[in-house]
């Protein structure tokens, strides 16, 4: 059979050598493989693939031979391990060996979509703690100026915390624009006896609920944790569970009436006539007290004497269904993770050694089981590591918060890329150490603790006592897949390569072209408000991408967006816009008030509310009437302002109680002018 094929091999290549046969047949024409915008997503070893190909390390070279310097080649060997190009190792230059490597037989006018990792940086809000000057701990002088004889309290409460910046400014006179600052001191949600707010005398202390036995009370209190059947509430006395599912976040102010019953030896607001009001919404936070270590002996003793308290204890976990149990060494008794919250405990801890952080809540099944209203669960692989050696803490000091100086004032530092977080005195204590050497070994487990409920991409800049002296931050994003991480310095591109009769080229003439008919083009919908819609934006074989806020003969007031994937733009020239829209039920109204299409070059793929965004100016004379489903072409728009930059485009939708418009789209091109 061998040589069967080899033979038939010869007579093939005997026939294509003749021109007359192949005019006669057209073999040339039918024997093609073009390939049409075929997708590439790189893998890590693919970079280190790119880097040994014979003909990137040729261009290397020849690179290095016109600046003079070895740079470029050193570049290139450290792609397989920093696995990102960069303004050095460029996709355009390097990945058009890969293309070819990888398809070698196709053939002229075949197109590659790949999407690839590309050096972005860090995000450049952290250049800001370049100025971090280190920490200052409230003093007992600060406290009494604080409170100006109202109270002898040292410690701050809600009333007084914004009273810091001024105390800071005294201790720190000779402080200048720009530096940041760790402040640490004592807190207390709740106001001193003598000093502050005092409760009204409508609502009984929760200390005197549980002395006083099953009964009807009315009482207020905040929120230190819930569960998928109730909440916690603290009211500086004491704490009680609220078994009644409602919509209360930790953090908030929250009153509770209504006739308490007793289950597993403590009290509790049962589901069934029990009222829950908020007072006062919360931030979604709330300063957690010292965790009781349990062991075995604590459990063996639980059932004989149940306690609400802020614990934490180690053991293995055993998820069945709904059930989450927790084995502890030394005693039969387990904890139980009552009706843990959705995606507060990952399903690939079952099985494993776990830290558990939460509040007892009473027992179950006759004392064997520890009812823990969880606040985070972690694997124990560096939890153990966290429950090692313990010290005391180098003050009184339970809370610190990260403050910088604009000038005149300090002020709480925030910033709209990421939430930011200064590790609490009380994580030290979790370390067993008053400064962190390895943070890679202890953030992530810290930043599970103290954000358990973070959306995938959520960012997080954590400042941390890296040395006695020295003040650190690292900033982590949080994935749904990896869990927290170290943020990376790179983000992902897609490029479209064509094979051109000077080989692959990286096409700068075409950045988007999609019917969008039945295929989503790559745009992803970010809801911002859709009230009780499932959705906003659908995709359609018929029109394309359609909004409405219109449901069940009703509109509802919305906000979402639908936005692009990412066009590099870095080598464009004159780009535009252009696509099909069309618009019904506006009414007398403005069109932009309720459509708007917006571009953004620093969009990293998870907020669109902490990007920003500019308005693409129209001509208003193409865009639509708002009063039919006829289809009008809209553009071409200039992007040109853009150029040099990669960006993403943002088709925002947007609706109220008295206008909720339909909107369709298709047939979108982001190109190069066409010459004139």
């Amino acid at each position: 059979m061998k040589k069967i094929y080899l033979l038939s091999a010869v007579a093939l290549l005997s026939l294509t050598a003749c021109n007359d046969f192949e005019d006669q047949f057209h073999i040339g024409d039918q024997i093609t493989d073009v390939k049409k915008d075929l997708p590439i997503v790189l893998e890590d070893g693919d970079y280190t693939a790119i880097a040994n190909l014979a003909a990137n390390k040729a261009l290397a070279a020849q690179l290095d031979e016109q600046s003079g310097t070895t740079a470029y080649t050193d570049a290139l060997n450290k792609l397989g391990t920093q696995k990102y190009f960069d303004n050095m190792i460029t996709a355009d230059q390097f990945l058009p060996a890969f293309i070819n490597n990888k398809y070698p037989a196709a053939d002229l006018g075949s197109t590659f979509k790949v999407t690839y990792n590309e050096y972005c940086g860090k995000s450049e809000y952290l250049a800001d703690f370049d100025n971090m000057k280190g920490e200052y701990t409230l003093t007992a002088d600060d406290y009494n100026t604080i409170w100006d004889g109202a109270s002898t309290a040292t410690y701050l409460t809600p009333s007084t915390e914004n009273k810091i910046a001024a105390a800071l400014k005294t201790a720190k006179a000779d402080a200048k624009a720009g530096d940041i600052m760790v402040v640490n001191y004592s807190y207390s949600e709740f106001e001193p006896a003598g000093g502050g707010s005092q409760p009204e005398s409508q609502y009984t202390k929760i200390s005197d609920v549980i002395a006083g036995g099953v009964g009807t009370y009315t009482v207020k209190g905040k929120v230190p944790a819930v569960y998928s059947r109730g909440f916690l509430l603290y009211d500086g006395t004491g704490y009680i569970l609220v078994y009644k599912t409602s919509d209360v976040k930790v953090g908030d102010e929250v009153a509770v009436s209504g006739t308490t019953t007793e289950y597993g030896g403590l009290q509790q607001y049962p589901t069934d006539g029990t009222e829950v009001s908020v007072l006062k919404a919360g931030n979604g936070t709330y300063t957690q007290p010292k965790a009781k270590t349990m062991g075995s002996a604590d459990f063996e003793a639980y059932a004989n004497a149940p306690y609400v308290a802020y614990v934490t204890y180690t053991g293995k976990l055993t998820i069945n269904g709904n059930y989450y149990n927790v084995a502890i060494d030394g005693t039969e008794k387990q904890g139980s993770l009552a009706y843990v919250p959705e995606g507060m405990v990952s399903a690939d801890l079952n099985g494993k050694n776990v830290v558990v952080y939460g509040y007892t809540v009473g027992s179950a099944s006759k004392g064997k089981y520890v009812n823990t209203m969880v606040t985070s669960v972690a694997e124990a692989a560096s939890g153990a590591k966290m429950n090692g050696m313990r010290r005391a803490a180098a003050s009184k000091a339970n809370k610190s918060v990260v403050y910088k100086f604009d000038g005149t004032a300090w002020k709480t530092y925030t910033t709209s890329d990421a939430k930011v977080m200064a590790v609490q005195p009380a994580m030290y204590e979790a370390v067993g150490s008053t400064t962190i050497g390895k943070p890679a070994n202890y953030l992530p487990q810290l930043l599970q603790q103290a954000y358990p409920f973070a959306a995938d991409g959520q960012k997080v800049a954590v400042v941390y006592r890296k040395s006695a002296t020295a003040m650190a931050v690292v900033e982590y994003t949080y994935s749904a897949t990896e869990g927290w991480a170290e943020s990376k310095v790179y983000k992902k591109e897609t490029t479209t390569f064509a094979n051109t009769e000077n080989g692959y080229e990286a096409q700068i003439s075409m950045y988007l072209n999609e019917s969008l008919l039945g295929n989503e083009g790559g745009f992803v919908a970010y809801n911002i408000n859709i009230g009780t819609l499932s959705y906003v934006w659908s995709n359609t074989a018929a029109y394309g991408w359609k909004a409405s806020a219109f449901a069940n003969k009703v509109n509802q007031a919305a906000e979402s967006w639908l936005v692009s994937p990412a066009l590099n733009m870095k080598k464009g020239k004159d780009p535009v816009i252009s696509f099909e829209e069309a618009l019904n039920f506006l009414g007398s109204n403005n069109l932009t008030d309720f459509i708007q299409v917006k571009v953004s070059t620093n969009f990293d793929g998870t907020d669109v509310k902490a990007a920003t965004w500019e308005d693409v100016e129209f001509d208003p004379a193409t865009r639509s009437a708002g009063d039919s489903w006829s289809f009008v072409t809209v553009g071409p728009a200039s992007l040109a302002k853009y150029v040099g930059n990669t960006i993403h485009i943002a088709f925002v939708y947007k609706s109220t109680d008295e206008v909720a418009p339909t909107y369709e789209f298709k047939n979108i091109v982001v190109k190069e002018r066409d010459a004139e």
